[in-house]
């Protein structure tokens, strides 16, 4: 689990899904609740995550993965290990199931991916969206592709929608704490008050 008295929570799915807009509801909640918490995400604002977040047409396989994982590491030693340790919530918007999931994709071992992100903290709960991939699809392309992970349309979309439901399966095997929601039509609200519920119970049980 996490090193600190804080909260690690990750928020994961194919890409389209609603992640980033349901990490700010829960921030927004928590933080109207009195409840401190930071919000951030994968790739990282840092120098490394930058690279690999602009660089994913140049990076490819073992290189992109590395550099992927570089990033998590700085991510947890100067981000998120310093916020639990001082006692927040830290809602995370992708993290290593990310990894498991592209560079998968791109042709990178799943052993090789679990030896490349073994000292990665464990999150106190992973939460995984799905849903049906024309509309992840569709919301995606009305963001606008910015990768080429975003490529190759609806076959594509199967591809990363199966891989997260095997990650799901994976981390319920390894005994992780994980939520998976399946996202119907609902609106992003109704998906995050979900997530911030079991959240929320989470940190009730860890106080009492």
């Amino acid at each position: 689990m996490n090193q600190g008295p804080g909260f690690f929570v990750v928020i994961e799915g194919p890409s389209g899904v609603g992640k980033s807009t349901v990490v700010e509801h829960i921030r927004a909640e928590l933080a109207a609740r009195g409840v401190p918490v930071v919000a951030t995400k994968e790739p990282s604002d840092s120098a490394l995550g930058k690279l690999a977040r602009q660089g994913t047409d140049e990076y490819r396989g073992l290189v992109l993965a590395c550099l992927v994982a570089a990033d998590r590491y700085y991510h947890l030693e100067y981000d998120i290990r310093p916020a639990l340790r001082a006692g927040y919530v830290v809602v995370c918007d992708r993290y290593v199931p990310t990894s498991f999931v592209l560079q998968r994709i791109d042709g990178v071992e799943p052993g090789f991916l679990a030896q490349l992100n073994q000292y990665a903290d464990e999150p106190d709960l992973t939460v995984v969206l799905t849903g049906e991939p024309k509309r992840s699809e569709q919301r995606a392309a009305d963001r606008g592709v910015y990768s080429r992970f975003h490529l190759g349309g609806a076959a594509a979309r199967a591809v990363e929608d199966r891989l997260y439901r095997e990650v799901v399966h994976q981390l319920q095997e390894a005994g992780s704490a994980v939520l998976h929601h399946e996202v119907a039509d609902e609106p992003a609200e109704a998906v995050a008050a979900v997530v911030l519920n079991a959240v929320l119970e989470r940190l009730e049980q860890r106080s009492g």
